[in-house]
């Protein structure tokens, strides 16, 4: 009793500001809580204070009781917290908004075409993208605005880094895609002021040395080998069991120039057997590679110099003239007819090599041999990855993406050179074409131009830009390019497609057939599938004694 008496006497010493209403409620309960009994005014204490309490809820939710006041409250006082998504995701939600404008513009044609509307070139859309089969990673890879992410990828390589940042960051690179920093011809890395000038960097020379076989066709680049072989029927093997058209890859005969197997059939109204034997040769092989470059007419000009009218542009720079002499002097040591003489066709074989350069490899590439360009064609494409996966699960890879189509000859006959763009690399460098300009930030509108006129005129459009090199050296009639000379370059990495003509050997006897080591003489392979190769190592050569 005394214990409780002095808690109540403690609890009238404080000095609480609150009102008498629960001054005396709160009295009431302490006495109950000594006592044990419950006066008869507690009652009315208690419920008065209850009272109380409720009118002050009921006045303070008057005052908020405007959307706007709480909402303005929750904006202001409520902690705003961001948790990331996938990647996958976000890739997967942009390839569906892609699509769904595709599908839209689609539509839109459909019924422009419908209601018999005029084509529109001042507002041409742009080109179409290609749709293509395969896996849904391949079907939302296709949506993707592939060109425009390779142009802001060719903005950030070329924003200029710290200085002190430059040496860790290329080191990093260098440890990741595994450089060797050894070979740069700079070893300084300051002096790289951006991610666009280390990827195109030079190398030290000597480090890449030229296999000092002559007969031999070295590697372009750094990089693996993914695919090589014989054409057969005209077709290309991307990976195993995948293959695409050498038409597609290359493009069909040349529009630019007269049909001069034509004009040669005008002249030989009555053939003798032995004409036409050759005539039919000449149509086959032409039919066989999609490109009539075999026909003496085409490559050397009509007799008298009258020439059809020809639409594509002139490209050439000065070649040097070692590189002239050198090419001449290699193309005389043919197999004794002109260069410009059709090969027979049981003699002489198309062979493909498909050469890929990863993120880390050196990205400028070299002449494989002493040969001619003569015309260039750019196809504007598309830029979808060159990886090995893509190559398995997309069918004629290569044919869709944006390449440049360097033709010419050497001393076999036939050779090209295709450098084929990928997903942020779309930049390809020629050194010596004056007006190839490739990912261009402009929407290709005068492709859709000459494509419409094409059709307008019942004639099929070729697909791509074409460019002569016929100045450059009036001797040759093309660019000459020494063995093992650069040629030009990507950013970042890609692929590189050589196509070529070379003998095929003769058979050891009339029973052996045509298969690896059952020949001999002509063609031979020194490289294996998925081999790592350098520039300037010997991937292949003709087995011949002159």
């Amino acid at each position: 009793m005394a214990l409780c008496l002095s808690s109540y006497s403690a609890l009238l010493r404080r000095k609480v500001l609150i009102s008498p209403h629960v001054e005396r409620a709160g009295l009431m309960e302490v006495s109950l809580r000594a006592t044990g009994r419950r006066p008869a005014g507690a009652r009315h204490f208690s419920k008065t204070w209850k009272q109380s309490q409720n009118q002050d809820q009921k006045q303070n939710s008057s005052r908020r009781s405007t959307f706007g006041s709480r909402l303005r409250f929750a904006l202001r006082n409520t902690k705003v917290e961001w948790y990331p998504i996938p990647v996958g995701l976000g890739i997967g939600l942009l390839g569906l908004l892609q699509f769904y404008k595709a599908q839209r513009a689609e539509r839109e044609r459909a019924e422009r075409e419908a209601a018999g509307e005029p084509f529109d070139f001042q507002n041409a859309p742009a080109r179409p993208k290609h749709r293509l089969s395969g896996p849904w990673q391949v079907q939302i890879m296709s949506t993707l605005p592939l060109k425009a992410m390779s142009r802001l990828w060719g903005r950030f390589n070329e924003i200029e880094l710290p200085y002190y940042f430059r040496v860790p960051g290329f080191k990093l690179y260098s440890w990741i895609f595994g450089v060797n920093l050894d070979e740069v011809a700079e070893p300084d890395l300051h002096t790289y002021p951006n991610l666009a000038a280390f990827f195109y960097r030079q190398l030290k020379p000597g480090v890449r040395p030229l296999d000092p076989d002559i007969r031999a066709i070295i590697a372009p680049s750094d990089g693996r080998i993914l695919q090589f072989g014989l054409i057969e029927r005209g077709e290309v093997e991307q990976v195993k069991g995948v293959t695409y058209s050498l038409d597609a890859l290359l493009g069909s005969a040349t529009p630019t120039h007269a049909d001069h197997t034509k004009t040669f059939s005008d002249h030989q109204t009555e053939p003798t057997q032995k004409n036409e034997a050759k005539m039919l040769a000449d149509e086959e092989f032409a039919e066989m590679n999609g490109i009539s470059y075999t026909l003496p007419t085409l490559l050397a000009g009509e007799p008298g110099g009258a020439r059809k009218r020809s639409a594509s542009m002139d490209a050439s720079t000065t070649s040097k003239v070692d590189a002239e002499e050198e090419v001449k002097a290699d193309l005389a040591r043919g197999d004794g007819t002109p260069w410009y003489a059709p090969k027979a066709a049981a003699n002489h074989a198309l062979y493909y090599v498909v050469i890929y350069l990863a993120p880390g490899d050196y990205h400028r590439f070299h002449s494989p041999v002493p040969w001619v360009v003569e015309s260039r064609r750019h196809f504007a494409g598309e830029l979808f990855s060159v990886s090995p996966y893509l190559q398995r699960h997309l069918p004629g890879l290569f044919t869709l993406n944006e390449r440049v189509a360097l033709l010419g000859r050497w001393r076999w006959g036939f050779f090209s050179y295709t450098p084929v763009g990928a997903t942020n690399v779309g930049s390809i460098k020629v050194n010596f074409d004056a007006e190839l300009r490739t990912n261009s930030l402009t929407t290709d509108t005068a492709a859709d131009k000459a494509a419409a006129e094409a059709a307008a005129r019942g004639e099929q459009y070729p697909g791509f830009v074409e460019a002569t090199y016929r100045h450059a050296s009036r001797t040759l009639g093309g660019h000459p390019l020494q063995r093992g000379e650069e040629m030009g370059g990507f950013q970042l990495g890609s692929s590189i497609v050589l196509v070529f003509e070379a003998p095929m050997g003769t058979r050891k006897s009339f029973d052996a057939g045509w298969e690896e080591g059952k020949r001999e003489g002509g063609w031979n392979w020194t490289i294996e599938k998925g081999q790592r190769i350098k520039m300037g190592e010997k991937i292949g050569y003709v087995d011949i004694q002159n």
